[in-house]
C-alpha cells in the first residue's frame, strides 16, 4: 500500500504548522499534521479549536499552494483529553469530518470497559466515520504505549484480522519500544518484535506507523528502515521552539521570567518527568512551554524577540532541519 506520507508532525504552535507547509512546498515532500485532542479539538485546544485550525490551514494552503499536507487526527478516543464520555469522542469525530480531516486515528486504549469492548467500540467509531465520509483514511492502534513492553503477537494478529474484516486501515500502530520522557528518547527499539509484526503486516497489507519517535538519532532511525513505514514526532518540536525562545531572549536581553513562571504553574510537565522533580524549575518550564504558547506572556516574549530578527523564520528553519533528519534517514 502506498501511504500518504512517511512523517507525521504535531501542530504544536501556529509557526510550527507553517513550517510544515513551507517545508512541504520547498522540498516537494508530503507531510502529515497529527493533532491530538489536547492540541486541537471541537471545543478547546492549547493550539486551536478545530474550526480555527481549519481556517488557519486554509490560509496556509493559499500561501503555500504547492505544499502537500494531510490533516490528521491523532489518538481519537475516550480518555486522551481526560474525558471518558464517548459523546466527547464523537463530537471530535463530527468536527473533524465537518472540517475535512484526511485521516482519523481511532485509539480506544483508555476505554474503561475492557478489551472486547475496546474492539467493539473501535469498530462502531470507524463505521460511523466511513458511513459519513467514505474517503477518510483510518489509522488504528488500541494499546497504550509504555515503552517497556511490547504486545503479544497473537493478539496483534487478532487485531489485524478484526479490523481488516470491515475496513482497510491506512496505518497500523504498534509498540516499538520508543518512549519520550523530559527532553529525551528513553525507549529501546524492540527490533525482533517489530520484525515479527512486519511479517504479519505483509500478510494483511498494513503499513506500520511508529508513535513517540522524537529525539531518535540517525542510526536509530535507520534501524527502522524496511520495518517502519511512517513515524510521528511532536513534543520535540514544541520543546525546540521553547528552547529557541529562551536562547534568543538571553541573546537580546529579553526577560523570560513571566513566561517561565506561567509555564511552570501550568503543571503540564508532570507526566513527562523521569529522573527530575518539581525542584528543577527550568527543566519543568521548558518541558511545558508549548502548552503556554497561546498565553499573553509568551506572545509578548515572541514579539520582543521578533524586534531583533524574523523569529518566525528562525523557528521554521530549525524545524526544517528536524523534518529532513527523519525523512532522509527512514
Amino acid at each position: 500500500m502506498e501511504v500518504i506520507s512517511r512523517l507525521g508532525v504535531g501542530p504544536m504552535s501556529p509557526v510550527i504548522i507553517e513550517s510544515i507547509f513551507s517545508y512541504s512546498q520547498n522540498q516537494s515532500v508530503p507531510l502529515m499534521l497529527i493533532a491530538s485532542k489536547n492540541q486541537v479539538d471541537f471545543n478547546r485546544g492549547y493550539v486551536f479549536k478545530t474550526s480555527q485550525y481549519k481556517r488557519y490551514i486554509d490560509q496556509l494552503r493559499k500561501k503555500y499552494p504547492q505544499s502537500k499536507v494531510y490533516v490528521c487526527r491523532d489518538h481519537c478516543g475516550p480518555g486522551h483529553n481526560s474525558v471518558f464520555d464517548l459523546k466527547d469522542t464523537y463530537r471530535t469525530i463530527d468536527a473533524d469530518l465537518a472540517n475535512e480531516f484526511d485521516l482519523v486515528h481511532i485509539d480506544f486504549c483508555f476505554h474503561k470497559s475492557g478489551y472486547p469492548d475496546i474492539l467493539k467500540e473501535s469498530k462502531k467509531a470507524i463505521e460511523y466515520i466511513l458511513k459519513r465520509s467514505p474517503k477518510t483514511l483510518i489509522e488504528i492502534g488500541t494499546d497504550e504505549n509504555n515503552g517497556t513492553s511490547v504486545e503479544n503477537t497473537v493478539r496483534v494478529e487478532e487485531q489485524m484480522q478484526f479490523f481488516t474484516s470491515f475496513c482497510r486501515p491506512h496505518f497500523f500502530v504498534t509498540q516499538t519500544g520508543s518512549l519520550i520522557k523530559e527532553i529525551n528518547q528513553v525507549g529501546v527499539f524492540h527490533d525482533d518484535y517489530v520484525k515479527k509484526i512486519k511479517l504479519l503486516t505483509k500478510k494483511y497489507n498494513l503499513p506500520i506507523k511508529e508513535h513517540n519517535a522524537d529525539y531518535l538519532s540517525r542510526d536509530e532511525i535507520r534501524k527502522r528502515r524496511g520495518l517502519i513505514t511512517a513515524m510521528n514526532v511532536a513534543p520535540q518540536l514544541g520543546i525546540l521552539q521553547t528552547q529557541l525562545s529562551l536562547y534568543k531572549a538571553t541573546l537580546y536581553g529579553v526577560d523570560t521570567s513571566e513566561f517561565l513562571e506561567t509555564s511552570y504553574r501550568s503543571r503540564k510537565w508532570e507526566k513527562w518527568l523521569a529522573k527530575n522533580d518539581c525542584n528543577n524549575k527550568l527543566l519543568c518550564s521548558t518541558i511545558a512551554g508549548h502548552y503556554s504558547f497561546n498565553t499573553d506572556q509568551y506572545k509578548r516574549l515572541f514579539d520582543k524577540i521578533s524586534r531583533h530578527e524574523d523569529f518566525s523564520q528562525t523557528i521554521q528553519s530549525e524545524m526544517h532541519k528536524i523534518f529532513y533528519h527523519y525523512i532522509s534517514n527512514l
